[in-house]
This record gives structure tokens, C-alpha cells and sequence, in this order.
């Protein structure tokens, strides 16, 4: 596949699930009880509430590449096999965010004035570290935002693969 039709399924499939996923959190958050979306833990720094876009940016980022590696795929499939598809779509964006998710936290937690001396090393390392071990259950716990994504993920993958298919006939 051509450079420039990768660049644009990316940007297409980013671009949209980006702008359906942060107003879908804005309306969640204006009927939630207390305005909580996403899931927390006892005692847990609420960062991804206070700063949800960078948290929604890096999940779309993940998503649009994975929708663009397997457009192909949701092309061909039936609707078995493209709700099979969506689940490795969707378990790969939570594995593949998570660890910058973790980053994200550990640096919304720095700028909150919690500043160690080997800030980056901890960032990275703790971050990542901490994002896969707590990231999948964050999301697990945020229970209408994560069952309205996965819809979302399957009709915007089906949907953007025919779209981007017509535009590219070697689909």
C-alpha cells in the first residue's frame, strides 16, 4: 500500500474516532453522577478526569493505527469475523495505550508538584509499568464510556475500511 493512502486512512480513522470519542466523554460527563466517566481506585489521583484529552488523544492515536493495519481485513470479513477483528482492535488499543497513558499520569502527578529527582527515569519506567498494570482495569471500570467506544470501534473500522476502500480499489 502506498505511503500517502496509509498517512490518510491514519489521519482519517484518528481524526474521526477523536471527534466522536471526546464529545461522547462531554456528554457522559454532564449526565454521569458527579461527572466521573472513567473508572478510579480508593484513594486514586483523579488526573484522567481532570485532563481527559490527552487520555482520549492516545487511545484514538492507538486505535488509528491499528484501524489502519487491519482496514483490509474488515473489508473481507463477515460480520463474525469483523466482531472478532474489533476485539483485537480494541484489546491492542488498551494494551498499546496504556503504557502512555501511565506516562501521561505520572506526569500530570509531577505538574501536581509530586517531582522526584530522576523524574524521567520514574516517568518512563513507573509510568509504563504502572499504565500496563492499572490501565486495562481503568478502562474496564468505566463501564458506558468503554461499551459505547466498542460499538463505536466497530462501525467507524467497517465503515472507514469500505470508505477508504473506494477511494483505494487495490483494498
Amino acid at each position: 500500500m502506498k505511503r500517502r493512502t496509509i498517512i490518510k486512512q491514519l489521519i482519517f480513522f484518528w481524526l474521526f474516532s477523536f471527534g466522536i470519542a471526546l464529545p461522547g466523554y462531554y456528554l457522559l460527563s454532564a449526565i454521569m453522577p458527579d461527572g466521573y466517566v472513567f473508572g478510579r481506585f480508593f484513594r486514586m489521583f483523579l488526573y484522567h478526569d481532570s485532563h481527559p484529552v490527552g487520555y482520549i488523544a492516545i487511545s484514538c492515536f492507538i486505535y488509528g493505527i491499528l484501524a489502519t493495519a487491519f482496514s483490509r481485513r474488515m473489508v473481507r470479513a463477515n460480520v463474525y469475523s469483523r466482531l472478532a477483528w474489533t476485539s483485537v482492535i480494541v484489546f491492542l488499543t488498551i494494551i498499546g495505550s496504556s503504557p502512555f497513558g501511565g506516562m501521561l499520569w505520572h506526569y500530570h502527578d509531577m505538574q501536581a508538584g509530586f517531582f522526584p529527582d530522576n523524574w524521567v527515569i520514574k516517568m518512563i519506567l513507573d509510568g509504563t509499568l504502572k499504565g500496563l498494570q492499572f490501565g486495562w482495569l481503568i478502562i474496564a471500570l468505566s463501564i458506558p464510556y468503554t461499551f459505547f467506544g466498542i460499538i463505536i470501534c466497530y462501525f467507524l473500522s467497517y465503515k472507514g475500511a469500505i470508505l477508504l476502500k473506494e477511494t483505494n480499489p487495490r483494498l
